[in-house]
């Protein structure tokens, strides 16, 4: 079943936030001081990789073009943690930013699965949206283990 329109504008949209996610979670493990949180955000990216393959292989699997202008970027490099004072930036700041992130993703997948018209297209989304809960969840376990989220 080809893509409708609003499938289409959905994916698409999902996949710039994908690549938002890899650049930031690749950008704050290279900021992050504490190893623990740099290789929270380094798994994260890579599975924001994998989501936005998944975004990809749709679009394509439906002859559509598959270029996005986010999806080449200069990768940051070596431990950049010594920028965070001259940044004003914490730890607990990066983490509360990717939160942050994670809550507005998982509400555009929902939008996404309520809108599609295709079985197999909102059984995908449907899954990316579970992890994306999953790095919500993530993150906010390391914040609250730090007490830097205390939700009561």
């Amino acid at each position: 079943m080809p893509l409708t329109n609003k499938e289409k504008t959905l994916i698409e949209d999902n996949l710039n936030a994908e690549y938002l996610c890899i650049r930031k979670y690749e950008q704050y493990s290279a900021m992050a001081s504490d190893q623990k949180i740099k290789q929270v955000f380094t798994d994260l990216a890579s599975k924001e990789h994998q989501h936005a393959q998944t975004l990809k292989n749709m679009l394509s699997s439906n002859g559509e073009n598959t270029y996005n202008m986010f999806e080449s970027y200069v990768k940051p490099q070596g431990d950049l943690s010594n920028m965070q004072p001259n940044l004003g930036i914490t730890d607990a700041q990066l983490l509360n930013d990717a939160l942050s992130t994670e809550k507005h993703v998982s509400g555009s997948y929902n939008t996404a699965v309520l809108e599609s018209v295709d079985p197999q297209i909102r059984k995908q989304l449907q899954h990316i949206q579970q992890e994306e809960q999953g790095h919500a969840e993530t993150l906010f376990k390391e914040m609250q283990s730090r007490g830097w989220y205390n939700p009561s």
